[in-house]
């Protein structure tokens, strides 16, 4: 049986579908950290610093608050004015009405964007639209969002500084530097993603003995510990799942994974189209 026709049997049989989700999945859905067009007209005052793309700056030690807010309010402002995407609402239909649950990787909020339940999407790794203290000083996170847009009429394009440093965001706490609040090392604070953490393992202690369809798209082996093992043990542990892998350079997997070797718009909609 060719890939593409077991998959759509597995998906046509599945009571349940488990979504793990990795950067490529965004990457088909316009934010592609790697593509130097879209680097070159969202950040042109990057350019003269020697960056080519947004994957280069991740983590990146700014010496200076301006440039850095500079550089991530205009990313951010991008993330949180996108609309929903074909991608997302190819996934969207292959799920139907059925029970599922996404666990993603990507912090961009698409999937709530796209009409996915809420109350079943958990993002381990963090979310953009949440701030918190650098240091950190307490657990408190915040909105983000007020502060990117009171930078943005600030940002100069040629430099990509915030000329007005009365803008940049502080710590409400401690007055100390912040960032988004995503995982990116020990400062990292976990506590607003305890819920949907309980969530997710209810859920799958819910549906251990029905049939499952476990759709991975987009994970790769920069953080293989946040999708693409935790779901290859449990296609292992569970008699009724089985795993759909959709990658376009690491789509192999144990006995049994469905591969789709390609990027996640052209599987989805060839999956869609028949």
């Amino acid at each position: 049986m060719e890939p593409f026709e077991h998959a759509r049997e597995v998906l046509a049989d599945a009571e349940v579908v488990f979504i793990g989700a990795g950067a490529g999945l965004s990457a088909s859905a316009g934010l592609d950290y790697t593509d130097q067009k879209a680097f070159a007209e969202r950040f042109p005052g990057m350019l003269q610093y020697g960056f080519r793309f947004q994957y280069q700056l991740m983590g990146y030690p700014f010496d200076d608050e301006a440039l850095k807010w500079g550089y991530l309010a205009t990313g951010l402002n991008h993330v949180y004015h996108s609309q929903q995407t074909q991608v997302y609402q190819d996934l969207l239909s292959l799920v139907d009405e059925r029970d599922s649950f996404v666990i993603t990787s990507n912090v961009d909020r698409y999937f709530h964007k796209n009409g996915f339940d809420t109350a079943n999407i958990y993002t381990p790794q963090g979310d953009y639209e949440r701030f918190q203290c650098m240091t950190p000083c307490t657990d408190l996170v915040w909105d983000g969002r007020e502060s990117v847009a009171s930078m943005l009429p600030y940002i100069n394009p040629e430099t990509q500084y915030v000329e007005n440093r009365s803008t940049l965001p502080v710590c409400p706490n401690c007055g100390g530097p912040v960032f988004m609040n995503v995982r990116g090392g020990s400062w990292f604070i976990e506590k607003p993603y305890e819920t949907q953490a309980d969530a997710i393992s209810n859920w799958l202690n819910d549906n251990l003995n029905r049939k499952m369809a476990i759709v991975e798209i987009g994970a790769g082996f920069n953080t293989p510990g946040v999708i693409r093992l935790p779901l290859e043990n449990i296609a292992k542990q569970l008699p009724d799942a089985r795993l759909i892998r959709i990658s376009k350079e690491h789509a192999d997997g144990p006995v049994g994974t469905i591969s789709l070797q390609m990027t996640a718009d052209e599987a989805l909609s060839k999956m869609i189209s028949g």
